[in-house]
């Protein structure tokens, strides 16, 4: 499995010409569609295809790329029409010194084409949908965003850049950049430091990778090409991590990685995603965005489980107590069925709850040896084992509880007392029946809007 891998549909094979540039080593037949190749090599376009078999089109005197099928004549057409007609009203032709067009398709219908243009600067690595001044100094064009949007941008640009690698050369500093983040990722690990967060790559990533930078051969450009890719999926961890730790208010744009369209859950994995949220009363959902949570031991200067530890042991705490108070419960004397039952429940769920916890802390210790940080696994979208594993001990907890209730409730309403063979005396009267009901609704008000004013 690839360390930075990114799933994503993958296109058909595509026709390899003399036209097309292969990068690497491109493998089967050689087709036809020379009326399509001669048509893209006369207007300038150059074809790049990835060993994942995705392309893309360069024109280079234009500086415009874009991932518009051009072997398809309607959509060179439109493409043609917008470049030639269009474009030239909206801005400067060709970009400004520095600056390049990316080109790409949002139409929703299957052969409608709805170009749109974006602006990409790899020296400022910066990707905006606004068109570039023609005079302006670096950081005079950086002041005009926020923090936020450079983050934004620059995730945008690595998203890029990994999709495109092939066009233009990467910078010196780029893969100087890459490999200290690596060594400073590696020190981390190494040398825990006393930040919260921990290093965006594992220390076995980080040899990999550091390896794999330092073997390329910089006189090839298929490996030029790959080394591109790599420092690119490098720095958009880095940019993930920033992300995660230090903005977690705000999330990175989806619509960076090239290929990877917004994924629909299946209606029958929605279905059974509810049914599990509605068995384990919505509890697995506290845990989307807390599985990964830690707190940092200043004296040892490790990363330990503080939270989830806590949690842990305070669920089994609670749920040794409802197990002996359900024992004492099964011992009362007049017990009817459904008492009984519930006592026998509560028993089960406690135990439960007991044993769940010790797997929560297995399944939690083997996600942390795992990896140091997970960036671009399982989404929010849908509940993944890790949080259902996890959120267990709860959820057994919360049902023990609910049954060692329902017990108390019903030997308390319906429960009675035999004084002697003609004497049956009920423990609570009429009345008092009504006053625990408007107890519990009164009860119930309060913590409605306890929960209404906490959301403000």
């Amino acid at each position: 499995m690839p360390l930075l891998g990114h799933a994503g549909p993958k296109s058909a094979s595509r026709a390899k010409t003399i036209d097309t540039v292969a990068i690497p080593f491109p493998s089967g037949p050689v087709t036809g569609e020379l009326a399509a190749t001669h048509t893209i090599r006369t207007l300038g376009w150059t074809e790049y295809v990835l060993p994942d078999t995705s392309y893309y089109y360069y024109h280079a005197d234009l500086r415009i790329t874009t991932d518009i099928d051009l072997r398809n004549p309607k959509k060179l057409q439109v493409v043609t029409e917008y470049i030639e007609q269009k474009l030239p009203r909206e801005a400067p032709m060709p970009p400004p010194a520095g600056w390049e067009l990316w080109l790409k398709d949002v139409g929703v219908m299957r052969h409608e084409v709805v170009p749109v243009k974006c602006w990409v600067n790899h020296k400022l690595r910066i990707i905006t949908s606004e068109p570039p001044p023609l005079v302006t100094g670096e950081g005079v064009m950086m002041e005009r965003f926020s923090e936020d949007d450079k983050l934004d941008m620059e995730y945008r640009y690595w998203g890029y850049l990994e999709g495109h690698p092939a066009h233009t050369p990467l910078p010196d500093e780029t893969h100087t950049e890459a490999m200290d983040a690596l060594k400073w990722s590696y020190t981390d690990c190494l040398l825990p430091s006393a930040r919260p967060a921990p290093p965006p790559f594992a220390p076995q990533e980080c040899q990999e990778l550091m390896n794999l930078l330092k073997s390329f051969d910089t006189t090839s450009k298929n490996a030029v090409v790959v080394q591109t890719r790599i420092v690119a999926r490098v720095l958009l961890r880095v940019a993930q991590w920033r992300q995660i730790y230090y903005r977690p208010h705000k999330p990175l744009p989806r619509d960076v990685i090239k290929g990877a369209a917004e994924t629909r859950i299946p209606f029958r994995r929605a279905m059974i995603d509810f049914l599990i949220g509605c068995l384990c009363l919505g509890i697995p959902y506290v845990f989307m965005t807390r599985t990964h949570y830690h707190s940092f031991d200043e004296e040892s200067g490790l990363h330990t489980a503080g939270p989830m530890l806590m949690l842990s042991a305070c669920a089994c705490l609670v749920a040794a107590v409802i197990l002996s108070a359900s024992v004492t419960f099964l011992s009362l004397p007049q017990l009817d069925d459904v008492a009984r039952l519930t006592g026998f429940l509560a028993i089960l769920f406690s135990a439960s709850s007991m044993v769940s916890s010790v797997l929560a802390l297995f399944r939690y210790k083997t996600d942390i040896d795992r990896s140091v940080v997970y960036i671009g696994g399982e989404g929010l979208r849908h509940l993944s084992r890790s949080r259902v594993i996890m959120s267990l001990p709860l959820v057994f907890l919360a049902w023990a509880i609910a049954a060692f209730m329902t017990g108390i409730t019903f030997y308390s309403f319906r429960g009675a007392t035999v004084t002697s063979r003609v004497e049956v005396r009920h423990p609570f009267e009429s009345y008092t029946h009504w006053a625990v009901v408007g107890t519990l609704g009164a009860l119930g008000g309060m913590l409605f809007v306890a929960a209404l004013l906490a959301r403000r």
